[in-house]
């Protein structure tokens, strides 16, 4: 079976912009994590491995953009409308530790609601943008035969959830990230952000039976 290349620029596409969206908004809530490691999340780890977690994942995200000339990642830095370069992951930590110390305890309940908005909110473009993706997919495979409806209705469902489960675990994993260790850059934030959810599309894709693969041959 080929493939249908304009299909696989649209699946590439929809991966872009699901992680452009799940590290925007692990970005956007990062003082409501900030406010949840100062809530509790400081005490969940060592010193000695909250600082280990923070250089693996700095270090993650330097190689990571450094080697952003595929097809995936490089959209992601052009939508993130900021660029996402090494010299902004030195020096680290201090917009994670401005917002923690300009957030108090108190408001723990709000910042995990904060970041919770932030999941739903991702985890509705993702579905909306899978959606898309999938149906257009589906049609083209009911329009050659190689799908009926009932196929074609099943795998834009399963896609659509798909993508809203990944964009928001995104989400949740950069979210996650600074809520343990605290100090982190809003860039590093993105990219754990960004990857955790192309990450988790693509295990998806493997565990949950949805896809139609005659959706992408060639008519």
């Amino acid at each position: 079976m080929k493939s249908l290349t304009k299909l696989e620029r649209a699946s590439d596409l929809a991966d872009s912009i699901r992680a452009a969206i799940a590290g925007g908004q692990a970005a956007r809530v990062l003082a409501a994590s900030a406010a949840l490691f100062e809530a509790g999340g400081k005490h969940l780890l060592s010193d000695a491995t909250r600082s280990a977690v923070r250089t693996v994942a700095e270090k993650g995200a330097e190689k990571a953009i450094a080697l952003a000339a595929g097809p995936i990642l490089e959209p992601v830095k052009a939508l993130s409308g900021k660029p996402l370069v090494p010299s902004l992951l030195r020096g680290g930590g201090s917009l994670a530790k401005e917002t923690t110390r300009a957030v108090g305890k108190g408001a723990a309940k709000l910042a995990a609601k904060e970041v919770m908005k932030g999941v739903g909110r991702a985890a509705g473009i993702g579905l909306v943008v899978d959606g898309a993706v999938a149906s257009i997919e589906a049609i083209s495979a009911v329009r050659n035969g190689s799908a009926d409806k009932k196929q074609a209705v099943r795998y834009v469902a399963i896609e659509a959830a798909t993508g809203a489960v990944a964009t928001g675990a995104g989400v949740l994993l950069g979210a996650g990230l600074v809520a343990v260790t605290g100090g982190i850059a809003a860039p590093v934030v993105f990219v754990v952000g960004a990857l955790g959810s192309i990450g988790t599309k693509r295990f998806l894709r493997r565990v949950v039976p949805a896809s139609v693969p005659t959706a992408r041959v060639e008519p």
